[in-house]
């Protein structure tokens, strides 16, 4: 640990070392034919204030514009049509909580999530789970959504980046008024918003927010399979924003913003399942303009929350015996938690030297979760109660300089990491059996260096290398569950997961077109899946139960290890064109091939086959057509074959083409009236698959029940501001 956190302090020593050397310097002649290396900050200050259009890595920004013309009508549904971004093709309402992974170049699967996601800077993905409740952000509220693919981002973020970056940046008060937003549609689905902002002078601006969203869902379970217990999945979510901006002078800028979420879901597959999460979050920050080159810039937020499951175990039913009506509560569990964290950082330009960032970040995570699972409707439930912590303090810089005389950017960054896992405990109350997990730490020194070549004004070329790190969740470290004759025991000996990444792409633009490519190639060490250790194996389970204090019975052991080293490859394509003014068309391709190298136990976990929840390929398309001033149409495709849900290969989702179609008219200045189409064609295609006893094999379990994905889905909805 020594020798990682002296390089790291030396490397950024160096890089502080630059700014001197840069200002030593005489400044190059400009070159009127070369491009402008200005960088105008593009995120707010919660973020680390990098122009997109500048880096040397595949990026997409949405604006509010286009966000607002979209015809998907929730935030993780527009996600999931951003190029190379996969999430479920299950709503957010209709996912259970722990289910809900956001991947990027294979990064993300819902055991091993590799996908940072932000809001005005702030990471949103949940402290245990690490998953995202897309309910916290209502559409409305969002001003843009910034994606950074692959890991050349991490640099600057560190933990859970491998597989990019996905910042959503919510409105800032620009004017004094309010708005009223309501729409309803298919499966009473409805949402109801009223907004106001207050300009109180040039100095002070206030918001607030108030969003409710509901809907009775459809049913995910295929007809041919359901009956009276099982019934489609109604799900609430209310939403409470304030936010106050301040410029006391004219070098300090000052923003404080307050969140509260209370989302439910009833009937998730289920008549008694139920889930509910809440959450509440506090963000502050500024900047200080030193001068008109440099600025200091900080952040800190402190937020608190709770997860709730009541889950069901089927009784007698099964997929052969579709009338069996006994279901009964198999687990109830709360997993209250606690999230804190700040970044400092020092930004500034020094002649040919560019978008200099020096600075720290830290957070803070604690857990409780309470868990208790029932054999049967009679049984006494077994109950664990886990504790756990994990901190995370990272210091980074990186910097762009420009050579004199060539059209070539250089950007070097360096990251230190470290980690802590501790004060975590597993208590099984039945037998009294409390377990202290040891205190486990590491460090890891990343360093990155990316090119940008504007081989002319229309084409630039583009390439970086990097290494960066993720360090295990604590679900998957601490979190133990018992069902039927089968134990997921805990792991407080996973290491993280470390990737050497290079990528290699062009940017081209000429007369409206524009079109973007990039190969990437990572390489991860220490890839964490969920495996099954014993399989109805009691001399194998005995150890692994016994000291949990649980009984013989159960003989399947399942746990999160690391398995072995792993590859991610592809290929993206994004191209925009736009013909004229009112029409511009959208595509785009990625394949992906994402496999193990290597495993420590080629039985348990295969090398050479797809991982689970990555398609090979993914295609998208859009349109957005304005015949009138005040008249916006728009359509939406994305389209994907089959793929495994698992690396088990045991769980086979479907494919499919799925059409959005969208129209916004403007009746009058502050008035829009708009409409959505989800899965125009109403294709039938089951987003959880059919589970198989055997690796890609023929016989199907008739325990599990397989899931649609989102039907035809048509919504209607009037907006006024005042």
């Amino acid at each position: 640990m020594f020798s990682i956190r002296a390089a790291t302090c030396a490397a950024l020593g160096l890089l502080a070392l630059v700014p001197a050397f840069a200002e030593a310097q005489q400044p190059p002649p400009a070159d009127p034919a070369a491009p402008a290396v200005d960088l105008p900050p593009i995120t707010v200050t919660a973020g680390r204030g990098s122009a997109l259009d500048r880096l040397d890595v595949s990026t997409t920004l949405l604006t509010r514009e286009q966000i607002q013309a979209l015809p998907e009508t929730g935030v993780d549904q527009i996600v999931n049509r951003i190029p190379g971004v996969w999430l479920p093709n299950i709503p957010t309402g209709q996912l259970h909580p722990t289910a809900q992974p956001v991947n990027i170049r294979g990064f993300g699967t819902s055991t091993t999530i590799n996908t940072l996601v932000m809001v005005d800077g702030v990471p949103i993905n949940d402290p245990y789970f690490r998953t995202i409740n897309w309910s916290t952000i209502p559409k409305n509220s969002v001003e843009r959504i910034e994606v950074i693919r692959g890991g050349g981002a991490t640099s600057l973020w560190g933990n859970m980046a491998m597989g990019g970056v996905i910042n959503i940046v919510t409105r800032e008060p620009t004017k004094t008024g309010a708005a009223a937003d309501t729409s309803f549609g298919s499966y009473n689905t409805g949402t109801a918003e009223v907004a106001g902002s207050y300009i109180v002078n040039d100095k002070v601006k206030v918001g607030a927010s108030y969003n409710h969203a509901q809907s009775s869902g459809y049913n995910l379970t295929p007809a041919q399979y359901q009956n009276a217990n099982l019934v489609p999945t109604a799900s609430k979510a209310d939403n409470i924003a304030a936010s106050v901006f301040l410029a006391p002078g004219d070098k300090l800028k000052i923003f404080a913003k307050a969140y509260w979420n209370q989302t439910y879901e009833d009937g998730l597959v289920w008549t008694f399942a139920h889930n509910n999460w809440s959450t509440w979050r506090l963000l502050l920050g500024g900047s200080y303009q030193i001068d008109d080159k440099s600025s200091i810039n900080f952040s800190g937020w402190l937020s608190s929350g709770s997860f709730g499951t009541i889950n069901v175990a089927s009784g007698g039913y099964t997929l052969n015996n579709t009338s069996f009506l006994n279901q009964f509560v198999s687990q109830i569990e709360a997993a209250p938690n606690a999230d804190q964290g700040g970044s400092l950082f020092y930004d500034a330009n020094f002649g040919p030297l560019r978008d200099v960032k020096i600075g720290v970040d830290a957070r803070r995570t604690l857990i409780t979760d309470y868990n208790n699972l029932y054999a049967s409707v009679s049984a006494n439930p077994t109950t664990f109660v886990v504790n756990g912590e994990h901190r995370l303090q990272g210091v980074f810089g990186q910097g762009t300089y420009r050579f004199g005389g060539l059209p070539i950017d250089v950007t070097v960054g360096v990251r230190g990491d470290f980690w802590q896992a501790m004060n975590a405990s597993v208590l099984t109350q039945s037998s009294s059996t409390l377990n202290v997990v040891p205190n486990a730490s590491a460090s890891s020194f990343d360093p990155r260096v990316g090119l940008k070549f504007y081989a002319s004004d229309e084409l630039t070329l583009r390439a970086a290398i990097y290494r960066n790190f993720s360090a295990p969740g604590m679900n998957q470290m601490y979190r133990v569950f018992a069902s039927g004759t089968s134990y997921t025991t805990i792991n407080p000996n996973l290491q993280p997961m470390t990737n050497f990444g290079q990528e290699v792409g062009f940017d081209f633009e000429w007369k409206g077109f524009t079109l973007s490519g990039t190969y990437f190639n990572n390489n991860l060490d220490n890839f964490i899946d969920f495996v099954t250790v014993c399989n109805t194996n009691p001399v194998c389970a005995a150890p692994f139960v016994s000291a949990a204090g649980l009984s013989p019975a159960f003989t399947t052991v399942r746990q999160y290890q690391n398995v072995g080293n792993a590859t991610f490859q592809g290929l993206e394509l994004i191209a925009t064109w736009q013909p004229f003014e009112q029409l511009r068309l959208m595509g785009s391709f990625t394949n992906t091939v994402a496999y193990l190298t290597s495993s420590i136990n080629p039985t348990l976990v295969r090398t050479g086959v797809q991982l689970g929840q990555v398609p090979t390929y993914m295609f998208t398309a859009g349109v957005e057509w304005r015949p009138l001033e005040n008249l916006v149409l728009t359509a939406s495709l994305k389209a994907f074959p089959p793929y495994w849900n698992d690396t088990g290969h045991t769980t086979l989702n479907d494919g499919a083409t799925l059409i959005d179609l969208g129209v916004r008219w403007s009746p009058a200045k502050d008035v829009d009236i708009y409409g959505s189409i989800q899965n125009l064609t109403n294709v039938q295609y089951l987003a959880q698959g059919y589970s198989l006893t055997s690796f890609e094999g023929s016989t199907v379990n008739p325990s599990a029940i397989p899931q649609l994905g989102m039907p035809l889905t048509a919504i209607a909805g009037l907006r006024v501001r005042f």
